[in-house]
Parts: structure tokens; C-alpha cells; sequence
């Protein structure tokens, strides 16, 4: 299987995205795939402010 993240989604996570990296490396993010029989569900977490952003298509 092949996850990737496209440049709409690139835009949404950067307008959602407020806060800082804490550590050198600039990580902050956790991305998670979970592929179901209608599609795959897609949600970004912050592991800074413990938010969540739904990247999930509209299956309607």
C-alpha cells in the first residue's frame, strides 16, 4: 500500500498548523492511514497541542 499526503492536504495541514517545534529535529507531527472498505481515513496529530486534523475525503 502506498500513503501519501498531496499538495491540497500539504495546504490544509499549514493553515491548521500554529504551533512551534520543540526539539532540533522539527518533528511534531504523527500521521495516521487507516484504510477501510469505503476509503482511507486520514488524520494528522500534533504531538505539541495533542490536536487533531481530519484529511479524511467526503465519502457522500
Amino acid at each position: 500500500m502506498l500513503f501519501e499526503i498531496n499538495a491540497e492536504m500539504e495546504k490544509k495541514i499549514r493553515d491548521w498548523d500554529s504551533c512551534e517545534p520543540v526539539d532540533v529535529a522539527g518533528g511534531k507531527f504523527a500521521y495516521i492511514f487507516i484504510p477501510t472498505g469505503l476509503g482511507t481515513v486520514i488524520h494528522v496529530h500534533c504531538d505539541i497541542c495533542n490536536r487533531k486534523l481530519d484529511l479524511t475525503d467526503d465519502w457522500g
